[in-house]
């Protein structure tokens, strides 16, 4: 009788076996084997490439408090994309207001209120990074090696 490799543990083991005598798994048929391969290599998720349009729409609209749009662009059922609209609209209607507030105010109020705009612009600027790294590689953490 003919032998074959189990795809699990690599014993070799007779064709007509339905299960592996060492790791105990169930041997898939011959066509099985193939489409779950197939199946296996469609999920693995390919690197895409971002256009010059997702690139825009990640980095110009952040001037004006919009975050996300590039991943909205891209993907818009990916939910990321929408809470970095939300944070950077929750951060940047703040920094105009402190602004306004800056420019109509006395000189002590007007310094506190600066070091208030500089804490809430690092924030910004951070999550305008972050909005785009993630449009730019899927995730911060890619990035990051994490």
């Amino acid at each position: 009788m003919s032998q074959k490799k189990c795809p699990y543990c690599g014993e070799f083991i007779q064709n007509n076996d339905l299960k592996c005598p060492k790791c105990f798994k169930e041997i898939p048929r011959e066509k099985a084997v193939d489409t779950e391969y197939l199946i296996r290599e469609e999920k693995k998720e390919k690197p895409k490439k971002a256009s010059s349009s997702v690139v825009l729409l990640a980095t110009i609209p952040a001037f004006f408090g919009l975050l996300g749009l590039g991943l909205m662009y891209s993907d818009h059922k990916n939910r990321s994309g929408y809470w970095f609209l939300v944070a950077g609209l929750v951060l940047f209607l703040p920094m105009l207001a402190l602004l306004y507030m800056i420019t109509h105010s006395g000189f002590l109020s007007a310094i506190l209120l600066l070091v208030a705009l500089v804490l809430l612009s690092i924030i910004y600027i951070s999550a305008a990074v972050a909005a785009l790294l993630e449009t730019l590689f899927g995730s911060v953490f890619k990035v990051l090696r994490f």
